[in-house]
């Protein structure tokens, strides 16, 4: 089975995945930041959220993506025998060090899938049941993520200002006057994001999305009842894609109507 013509045009040197311009639904393939010009390819607003539960798409700044270490590995297996293809599905696993928020507000190294990212584990369909969350809430749930990681809440591999993140383009790199700036811009967006949601499922946004606790520990931590979590991650990433604009908000009930 070949690979999506989006995917291989993102493997140039350069390219990014952005939202279409214009209100349009979809991403499109730009190279860098400038999108005055036609994308090299789209790929439709369920086939990113794919992409990234897959891992095959990593967050690179804001409603942007690139292609990562796994989505090129899965471009060389596009043309392999099925049963090569399946082999990997079931025992590939990106495992190395990533950086997570603790419960004391410190930065700590755990060992996790760098292929797959916490939003993205609900995103996919299990023991037959329907994905959890739709690929618009998958979205919200990494932009939160990409600003902590830009904030100086998140990695601290990001206080090397003068060094262009790995896996990113030269239009990516940061200037070091700028870097208090857009570290203050970003963490003032996680509060505003989490604000935004509301008491209780802030608190779950961060247990789940930043510490990438397990569901069952971010309800213990919230005092609530087993199997109430899912469902509240759905109802607070709603929320966060209607902070975002990536979903429109409900009309506000009008109890003197007709």
């Amino acid at each position: 089975m070949s690979a999506p013509s989006w995917m291989v045009r993102l493997a140039k040197p350069g390219r990014v995945l952005a939202p279409l311009p214009g209100g349009r639904t979809g991403y499109g393939v730009y190279a860098g930041s400038d999108r005055r010009r036609r994308p090299f390819a789209v790929a439709s607003a369920k086939e990113t959220a794919a992409a990234l539960s897959a891992g095959a798409i990593a967050a690179a700044g804001k409603d942007c993506f690139v292609l990562t270490g796994a989505g090129r590995m899965a471009l060389h297996r596009a043309d392999a025998p099925g049963e090569a293809q399946d082999r990997f599905a079931h025992q590939h696993c990106d495992l190395g060090p990533r950086d997570v928020i603790d419960r004391q507000g410190r930065i700590e190294t755990v060992i996790a899938n760098l292929s797959e990212s916490p939003p993205a584990r609900y995103a996919r369909a299990c023991h037959g049941r329907p994905p959890l969350l739709e690929p618009d809430q998958v979205m919200a749930g990494e932009r939160l993520r990409a600003d902590f990681h830009r904030s100086a809440m998140g990695a601290p591999a990001m206080s090397d200002w003068t060094r262009a993140p790995r896996g990113r383009t030269p239009a990516f790199r940061f200037d070091p006057g700028d870097a208090p700036v857009a570290r203050l811009d970003a963490k003032r967006r996680v509060m505003d994001a989490l604000a935004a949601v509301g008491p209780g499922f802030d608190r779950l946004l961060v247990n789940v999305c930043l510490r990438e606790s397990g569901m069952s520990a971010a309800e213990r931590d919230l005092g609530w009842p087993a199997r109430a979590g899912a469902p509240a991650l759905k109802l607070a990433l709603e929320r966060l894609a209607i902070h975002y604009g990536m979903r429109r908000a409900p009309k506000v009930a009008d109890p003197f109507a007709g």
